[in-house]
């Protein structure tokens, strides 16, 4: 992806369409930043309020731009949202989902 996804407005519309897939799937998921942390999606199970994470947005090392989790690995290119989608469902579901 080019490096166009530098833009604010573009790494927002990417943290949207995630969030918009996890959502169906049943997860809370909000856009947030603040004065130390860069535009990043947090995610919540509903079912398990204590399974969260926080899904960031930027390139690897050849420069493709990826979702990543915080510890850090990557989960999907920014263009496999559903992809991204199965990553973290399997990363926050709780027993039996």
């Amino acid at each position: 992806m080019s490096t166009q996804l530098a833009d604010p407005a573009v790494v927002r519309d990417a943290l949207q369409s995630l969030a918009t897939a996890l959502e169906v799937r049943g997860f809370a998921a909000r856009l947030r930043s603040g004065e130390r942390s860069s535009l990043h999606l947090f995610v919540m199970n509903p079912e398990a309020p204590v399974l969260t994470e926080h899904i960031m947005i930027a390139p690897d090392a050849e420069g493709e731009w990826s979702f990543w989790f915080p510890w850090p690995e990557r989960i999907a290119l920014v263009t496999n949202v559903t992809e991204a989608a199965d990553r973290i469902e399997r990363v926050l579901a709780e027993v039996d989902r």
